[in-house]
């Protein structure tokens, strides 16, 4: 009689239900840039860093793709991508609506121009850069089981780091019109959309499937726990680099 295969859905789902307690979402940086509007220099530091982690996040998720042997999965990842690139529309890029948001904000607070390339050329700190580093290591890792924690993280992490990102973004609402202050939040909107919508069960799912035993789950949680930890410290990196500004 065949031995039955265990079931890890459960485990996995809890595994993934306490990203919201971790480091990564309750950490100082968000407590500080949701509490009040900060002086310009403070957030000139949170833009280039920030920046700076979505191109880099862009690339995570072509490795995504690549690294994901599940159909169903891949095909999910691969329409993330497509939407990440304006489904498209180059003027409706993920990454031209962030560079919009952050030089109009930055520009209203240092009532003067801030242009795209002041942006691009202003680069990151060495912790950021570790941090994409370390992350890339982790989605290309050898063992689809540390893949598919990572993959698990990411996806736990995206709606809850939008929503508490948009919250600091509302304290400068004064700094614009009504409609300005929307069209400006766009990045956020789109955000928020589409991690609302998400398959999150997709995730739990693909990675469940990696977990005939314990010794499998172990490596869904490093790869998990891996994610966690490291954006746990690119945030606190961000949140030095602030009040040191």
């Amino acid at each position: 009689m065949p031995v039955q295969q265990a079931d890890f859905t459960g485990p996995v789902a809890a595994l993934a239900a306490s990203a919201t307690r971790h480091a990564a979402l309750d950490n100082d940086f968000f407590r500080h840039w949701m509490a009040a509007a900060l002086p310009y220099r403070q957030v000139e530091v949170f833009a280039r860093e920030f920046h700076a982690r979505t191109v880099d996040s862009t690339v995570v998720i072509a490795l995504s793709v690549l690294q994901t042997d599940d159909p169903a999965a891949r095909l999910e990842r691969a329409r993330h991508l497509y939407t990440e690139y304006g489904s498209g529309d180059p003027s409706r890029a993920h990454l031209v609506l962030l560079e919009r948001m952050l030089t109009g904000l930055l520009a209203r607070l240092r009532e003067a121009a801030y242009p795209a390339a002041e942006l691009r050329a202003g680069g990151a700190c060495p912790q950021t850069r570790a941090f994409g580093d370390a992350r890339h290591a982790l989605f290309t890792d050898a063992d689809p089981r540390v893949v598919a924690g990572a993959l698990l993280a990411q996806d736990g992490l995206a709606h809850a780091t939008s929503a508490r990102l948009y919250e600091g973004l509302r304290n400068y609402k004064p700094l614009y019109g009504e409609d300005d202050f929307h069209t400006a939040a766009e990045y956020f909107y789109v955000h928020l959309g589409e991690t609302a919508r998400g398959d999150r069960g997709g995730a739990v799912a693909g990675a469940a499937a990696r977990c005939r035993d314990e010794v499998d789950f172990a490596q869904v949680r490093r790869g998990f726990e891996g994610v966690l930890d490291l954006t746990a410290g690119y945030w606190g990196a961000v949140h030095r680099a602030m009040r040191s500004a």
